[in-house]
């Protein structure tokens, strides 16, 4: 009975003094305090300019055009630039199954608008370029079906 008493005692005890040591309490370092002038979490960061991307010129940005329907379809492209500047204007006559490529010139990141006009009917799409598409030479696919016109980007 006397030896359960003296566990338990021993036990909180133990407990009791955990984190405690004969050194007493520690000096602090300079490290430990912080000065007046160091940023905090709470102020603005600052812009930093993001260093410019240079293409791959083995793998350019490419609109491929695959024609999935069952005949002959007339293409036209215009891709430009959100400013107005047009990169690509292109016709193509596609046959069934075939499939055309056409360089755009991108070079840089942003918005571009693609115009893309099947036999008469026109689809208009935003194409955003980043970083990644510049420097892997994403291409923009455009495939078109007997109901519809799809688009979409190959990373």
């Amino acid at each position: 009975m006397r030896r359960r008493q003296v566990l338990s005692s021993l036990a909180l005890s133990t407990a009791s003094l955990a984190g405690c040591n004969s050194l007493g309490t520690p000096k602090r370092t300079p490290a430990d305090v912080t000065p007046a002038n160091v940023p905090t979490a709470t102020d603005s960061p600052t812009e930093t300019a993001t260093p410019p991307v240079t293409p791959d010129p083995d793998d350019p940005i490419l609109v491929v055009v695959r024609n999935r329907s069952d005949g002959s379809r007339r293409v036209s492209l215009t891709l430009s630039r959100s400013d107005g500047s047009t990169l690509l204007n292109e016709s193509v006559q596609l046959n069934a199954g075939a499939r055309t490529e056409f360089e755009t010139g991108i070079e840089t990141r942003g918005q571009y608008d693609l115009a893309v006009s099947i036999d008469g009917t026109e689809r208009q799409f935003d194409v955003l370029i980043e970083t990644y598409d510049i420097r892997m030479g994403s291409n923009q696919e455009i495939e078109i079906t007997a109901d519809e016109i799809r688009f979409f980007a190959e990373e």
